[in-house]
């Protein structure tokens, strides 16, 4: 079996970055090619039906979907999720509930700053983005029920929440008004799966500390 592992992806995306994490905490060594690489843009756009990314290429399989990746990185190396059926399936629906719910909020915010000039913010989508946010944010700290990680010791939810908080960081969000995920995130920040595989804006952004933009 060829055990090479490639991985495709785009720094920012959090569908990736949650990926790269959960590919660290498993220990396994990849490949790593950028989806904007000349040199792989037709490879991995082969590989994929969606032409999108991540693009992951492992034990002879090919996976497009990020929470596909995410399970079978549980499969094959453990620890991702918990051991109890019914401890799993909590711990899916909160990783669902971030996707859906927190992801919807975030990628407003994101998609309105990263792709426009300051000067040419849409205050109204900012203010819907900031006021979802903090909407959707109580449900999840009821869940995290004064626990340090969703999973014990981090796993699947904690990575695609963490993704979508560094994000939210790294483009102006409010922070968190609930104190118990403030703390989750300030500890999934000091980890070094988070650390090492986070993108640029998200680095910058934990130097400076959380801020609002003007």
């Amino acid at each position: 079996m060829n055990r090479e592992v490639r991985l495709y992806d785009k720094p920012e995306c959090p569908f990736c970055w949650r990926v790269r994490m959960a590919l660290q905490r498993c220990n396994v060594d990849y490949q790593h090619y950028r989806y904007d690489d000349p040199e792989h843009l037709q490879k991995w756009q082969q590989l994929s039906p969606g032409n999108t990314v991540p693009v992951l290429m492992i034990d002879e399989i090919v996976i497009t979907e990020s929470a596909v990746m995410l399970e079978y990185l549980n499969d094959r190396y453990g620890n991702l999720l918990p051991a109890s059926a019914r401890e799993r399936a909590l711990a899916r629906g909160v990783a669902h509930y971030a996707d859906a719910q927190v992801g919807e909020a975030v990628r407003k915010l994101v998609f309105e700053r990263r792709q426009r000039e300051p000067k040419e913010w849409d205050q109204e989508v900012i203010a819907s983005a900031m006021e979802a946010w903090h909407q959707v944010l109580p449900r999840l700290e009821r869940a995290l029920a004064e626990t340090d990680y969703f999973v014990p010791a981090a796993g699947i939810p904690d990575y695609v929440l963490a993704s979508r908080f560094g994000l939210a960081m790294a483009y102006g969000m409010p922070p968190p008004q609930t104190p118990l995920l403030g703390d989750w995130f300030a500890r999934m920040a000091d980890r070094s799966e988070f650390l090492d595989s986070a993108p640029g804006v998200v680095r910058d952004a934990l130097r400076r500390g959380w801020q609002v933009f003007d």
